[in-house]
């Protein structure tokens, strides 16, 4: 009798072991069965950029995804948050180059490992900054800036919200050998209006965010920190042509799951990002941005974030950033 039993429990666990792939298989099919959630780490053009994407993916899937904007601590409340999800696929976190490579040379005590507590999707943008000036100021280009910050060595401010938009006013002092004084907030668009008021004086400043603000006059635009020209800034130089060769400062934003996460559902989510991207939309938001999509397979958005990590750490030592 014992032998039958256990000759019966063998082949049932043998039945379901063989099913195994059916029913995963099955699983991503069926994902997702209710609203998925973006967390997007940050204000601004991330958080913008996470509603254009959940809209379209919204209309793919016939149901709305729900936007859970968490800015902040240079995107780790967000991070954090998203870490400790369930890992069924109902969590992504919509992070950056903050989250995911400069704030573990930045801060002293990062409540997460960015390795080992996520399960990476795709990469979905690659953008600039753009710096601009209070209009009082008396500048009218980077030559001008420079010279004035030269003349007031640690009198000037830039303020930051996020560790790319910090990183551009570093690389500047790095490359200038000037001093300028660096201004934390918690958000990008905090920092933009403190420059708009006159707070502080210079910020290296999201697109989405500092565009509106330029075209009515409140802000003066000096250059963008890429390669190219930005379409909706007609006439502003890049960095290296305002007179500091050499200079450029490019950000990205990517999708990450819970760690844990079942491979077929980040498939799945990978897929949906995939061809949200390519929406008349979606396209049309990321030329108004100055943005340039930026899709990558699981593991190599994986290889390219430790690879930033590497680059973020030497921008670090170099500006004498010491990690707080």
């Amino acid at each position: 009798m014992h032998e039958r039993k256990s000759i019966l429990r063998r082949l049932m666990t043998g039945l379901l072991l063989a099913a195994m792939p059916g029913l995963a298989a099955a699983q991503s099919d069926a994902f997702p069965t209710r609203p998925i959630r973006l967390v997007p780490c940050c204000a601004g053009i991330i958080d913008a950029l996470s509603r254009t994407l959940g809209d379209d993916i919204g209309r793919a899937l016939n149901q709305p995804l729900v936007i859970d904007t968490k800015p902040g601590a240079s995107g780790m409340i967000a991070a954090e948050h998203v870490a400790t999800q369930k890992p069924d696929g109902y969590s992504v976190l919509i992070g950056t180059n903050s989250t995911h490579a400069a704030n573990q040379s930045l801060f002293a005590k990062v409540p997460y490992d960015f390795v080992k507590d996520f399960a990476p999707i795709t990469g979905i943008a690659q953008g600039v900054l753009v710096l601009v000036a209070n209009p009082q100021l008396p500048v009218k280009n980077v030559n001008d800036l420079t010279a004035l910050v030269r003349s007031k060595p640690g009198q000037l401010k830039f303020g930051w919200g996020r560790s790319s938009t910090r990183a551009g006013g570093e690389l500047y002092k790095q490359m200038t050998g000037t001093d300028i004084l660096s201004i934390p907030y918690k958000t990008n668009p905090q920092a933009t209006m403190d420059v708009v008021s006159g707070q502080i004086d210079v910020m290296w400043a999201d697109l989405v965010s500092a565009i509106p603000i330029i075209k009515s006059g409140k802000l003066r635009a000096l250059a963008v920190t890429g390669k190219k020209h930005v379409g909706a800034l007609p006439g502003v130089p890049t960095m290296d042509e305002a007179g500091v060769p050499g200079y450029e400062m490019t950000w990205w934003v990517a999708a990450w799951a819970p760690a844990n996460t079942p491979p077929a559902v980040v498939n799945r989510l990978h897929g949906l990002i995939a061809q949200s991207l390519k929406a008349p939309k979606v396209l049309e938001f990321f030329e108004s941005a100055g943005l340039d999509p930026f899709l990558t397979s699981p593991d190599d958005l994986m290889k390219f974030q430790l690879a930033e990590y590497d680059k973020w750490r030497k921008i670090a030592t170099a500006a004498g950033i010491k990690p707080q």
